[in-house]
């Protein structure tokens, strides 16, 4: 692992005192709490990621000898147990609170919940605690590991943010946590075959996405249910 990797251990924390500091002045001492909570809910959320990459290595699972190996890891072991860490916190713990008013303060809530959890999840991966054989490319994973993560939340955050206004609450809730995990299957997919093409397509559409989702969010005002 090179040095400058551990830089990236800063990204996350960085962002998240901008957020804090720019949502306390513009919203009050409340809602800065608020993303505080976020952040440490999504930091806790590593639990259920930990719990799957553990399971997977007792299984033998998490030993990428053919492509079906491959894509469970990526798709179920990482990217599943990655969202449903932090769509339990963020769904039960954050989204509830009355600083939740409108939708885009569901996405910003989820980004904060995945900056939590990607502090704390970059540095299981530099460490590596259970071997996994995943051929990640180590350096490009670690620095847009970050960004790749806010993508996700966005998709999470925008589904559950509006699932909080709307009587079809659970429909919308498990969209956002599957339509997340399978943002961030690809993701994982393109990192472990290094199919950079398909990793540069992936990050075009999914920004485009991500962008169409936060506008929409921005101006809707639904009531509340």
């Amino acid at each position: 692992m090179r040095p400058i990797v551990f830089l990236t251990l800063g990204f996350a924390p960085i962002i998240a005192l901008g957020m804090y500091l720019y949502f306390t002045n513009r919203h009050g001492k409340s809602f800065g709490m608020l993303l505080l909570k976020a952040f440490l809910a999504g930091a806790f959320g590593i639990v259920v990621l930990l719990a799957a990459e553990l399971l997977s290595t007792i299984l033998g699972l998490n030993e990428l000898r053919n492509l079906k190996r491959v894509l469970f890891f990526s798709f179920i072991t990482i990217a599943g147990g990655s969202e449903l860490g932090k769509f339990i916190f963020y769904r039960y713990f954050i989204i509830p609170k009355n600083e939740v008013n409108k939708p885009l303060h569901g996405i910003t809530f989820s980004i904060m919940t995945a900056l939590g959890f990607s502090t704390v999840a970059l540095v299981f991966f530099i460490l590596n605690p259970f071997g996994t054989s995943a051929a990640f490319p180590a350096t490009l994973y670690a620095f847009i590991f970050v960004p790749a993560n806010i993508l996700f939340s966005v998709i999470m955050g925008f589904f559950v943010g509006m699932s909080k206004f709307l009587k079809t609450r659970v429909v919308y809730s498990l969209t956002g946590l599957v339509g997340a995990a399978f943002f961030h299957g690809i993701f994982n997919f393109c990192m472990i075959t290094q199919d950079f093409k398909l990793l540069s397509l992936f990050s075009f559409g999914s920004t485009v996405i991500v962008f169409i989702l936060g506008m929409k969010a921005a101006f809707t005002e639904p009531e509340q249910s």
